[in-house]
C-alpha cells in the first residue's frame, strides 16, 4: 500500500472523527484537576528511571550540546483559572487492584459523582462534580487497514527498507490476536541512548520498568504494540528521516494486520517524546493522539496547526529538559485544540505527589491533559511511598477513552 493509500485512509478516518469522538472524547474536555497527597509518613518519591545524562535541547530540528531546564519551580502548587470539576484524592495512587463504589446522577447538565476505592496500596476517597454532557467511552472502529483476515507476522524485530536505508522496529501483536478484529496502533519511541528493545521489554537497564512505558499490560491484549530503533540511538529526524520511516512503518503493518486507523497513537519519553511531539505536528491526520513523558521539541515541527488529543506528564524538577520546554508543547495545542488557556496548578519540587489536570472548552473530541509531578526527569514516576507509577494509568485512561 503506498504513502497516498495512507493518507487518503487517514483523510477518510479524520472526516469521521467528529462522529466517532461525540461521545468518547466528552469526558475530558471539562478541566479537571487530581491533587494526589501520600501519606505524611511515607519516603520520598523514587527517581531510579531517570536519564539525567541527556543532552537535549529545544531546537526545532536538532537538539545541541546545550540543557535547557526552564523555569525552578521552587514554590507550592500555582492557582488554576477557574473550572467545572475538581477531585482531590487522599493517599497516593497506584496500579494495583481495586475495588470501588460510585454514586451519581448523570445529565445533560452535569454529573455529580461520589466513589470510594480501596487498593493494595492505599484507600482514596473522591468527590466530583463536572458540568457538561454525559458520555461514555466506546470501542467502534472507524476506517481499517487491508491488512484485516490476513495471518499476522511474528512478533520481534523486523527490518524495512526507508529510502535505501535499512530501518529496525519490534512488533508486539495480542496474544489472543484475531484477524477480523481491528485494533488499536500504538508507536511507542525510546529516550536518548536507549533502544526498541528497552522499550518493547522493559527493564533492561532503560528508562521504563514494564514493557512500552507500562502501557501493555493495561491494553490487555486490545492493542497492536510498535517500538521503532532510532538512528544514532536518538530521532534527531533529519530532512523529516524519522518521519519517512514512520510512514513506511505504518504502510507495511497496514498491509499485514488488521488495524483501526482512526486510533493510532505515539508515545514517548524524552527524545522520544520529542518524536511523537513530532508526528502530532506532521501527520494530525494519521495520529489520533499522542502522550508525552518529559518531552520538548527536539524532532522538529512541521507543521502543528491541526488539533491532536494530547497528554503530556512533566517534574516540575527536571534538571534534563525543564518543565517549561513541557508546557510549550502543550500550550501548542491548548491553542490548536481550542482550549481554554489556564495556569494549571502544579505541586512543589520534590514534594512526591503529582497534580493532573484536564482543560476545559477544547474541540470535542480533541483534549488536552497536563499531569506534573514533583520529581526530575523520568517517564514512570511514582509518587512518595508508591512501588509502581501512576503515569501508565494515567496515559492508559487518556488513550483508550478513544
Amino acid at each position: 500500500m503506498t504513502k497516498s493509500r495512507i493518507h487518503e485512509i487517514s483523510f477518510l478516518t479524520t472526516l469521521i472523527r467528529p462522529l466517532l469522538a461525540g461521545t468518547a472524547g466528552t469526558a475530558w474536555l471539562g478541566m479537571a484537576s487530581c491533587v494526589v497527597s501520600p501519606p505524611a509518613d511515607e519516603a520520598g518519591a523514587d527517581d531510579t528511571g531517570a536519564d539525567d545524562d541527556e543532552d537535549e535541547s529545544s531546537g526545532d530540528s536538532t537538539p545541541s550540546e546545550d540543557e535547557s531546564t526552564g523555569d525552578p519551580d521552587e514554590g507550592g502548587a500555582t492557582s488554576t483559572s477557574g473550572g467545572t470539576s475538581t477531585s482531590t484524592s487522599t493517599g497516593a495512587s497506584t496500579s494495583g487492584t481495586s475495588t470501588s463504589t460510585s454514586t451519581g446522577t448523570s445529565t445533560s447538565d452535569g454529573t455529580t459523582s461520589t466513589s470510594t476505592s480501596t487498593g493494595d496500596d492505599t484507600t482514596s476517597t473522591t468527590s466530583s462534580t463536572t458540568e457538561g454532557d454525559a458520555s461514555t467511552t466506546g470501542d467502534s472502529p472507524g476506517e481499517t487497514s487491508p491488512g484485516c483476515g490476513q495471518s499476522p507476522p511474528a512478533n520481534g524485530r523486523r527490518t524495512i527498507n526507508v529510502g535505501g536505508s535499512s530501518r529496525d522496529y519490534i512488533l508486539r501483536v495480542p496474544d489472543d490476536y484475531d484477524p477480523e478484529r481491528p485494533y488499536r496502533l500504538i508507536l511507542a519511541y525510546h529516550w536518548r541512548d536507549g533502544n526498541a528493545s528497552q522499550v518493547a521489554n522493559g527493564g533492561e537497564g532503560g528508562s521504563t520498568e514494564d514493557p512500552f512505558y507500562g502501557l501493555w499490560d493495561l491494553a490487555e491484549n486490545s492493542t497492536i504494540f510498535v517500538a521503532p530503533e532510532g538512528r544514532n540511538a536518538g530521532w534527531y529526524n533529519m530532512n523529516d528521516e524519522d518521519i519517512a520511516f514512520t510512514d513506511a512503518i505504518l504502510e507495511q503493518l497496514f498491509g499485514e494486520l488488521c488495524i483501526d486507523t482512526s486510533r493510532i497513537f505515539a508515545t514517548g519519553f524524552s527524545f522520544g517524546a520529542g518524536m511523537s511531539y513530532a508526528l502530532a505536528c506532521a501527520r494530525p491526520d494519521v495520529f489520533r493522539g499522542v502522550a508525552l513523558y518529559a518531552g520538548a521539541q527536539l524532532s522538529g515541527c512541521n507543521g502543528g496547526n491541526t488539533p491532536v488529543a494530547f497528554f503530556a506528564a512533566h517534574g516540575v524538577r527536571d534538571s534534563v529538559l525543564g518543565v517549561a520546554q513541557g508546557r510549550q508543547l502543550r500550550d501548542r495545542f491548548v491553542q490548536v485544540n481550542g482550549c481554554t488557556p489556564q495556569d494549571p496548578p502544579e505541586p512543589a519540587r520534590d514534594s512526591g505527589t503529582h497534580i493532573c489536570t484536564s482543560y476545559e472548552g477544547c474541540m470535542e473530541g480533541y483534549p488536552v491533559r497536563w499531569c506534573a509531578h514533583g520529581g526530575d526527569h523520568n517517564p514512570t514516576e511514582k509518587d512518595s511511598g508508591q512501588s509502581k507509577s501512576w503515569v501508565p494509568g494515567e496515559a492508559w485512561a487518556f488513550i483508550s477513552q478513544f
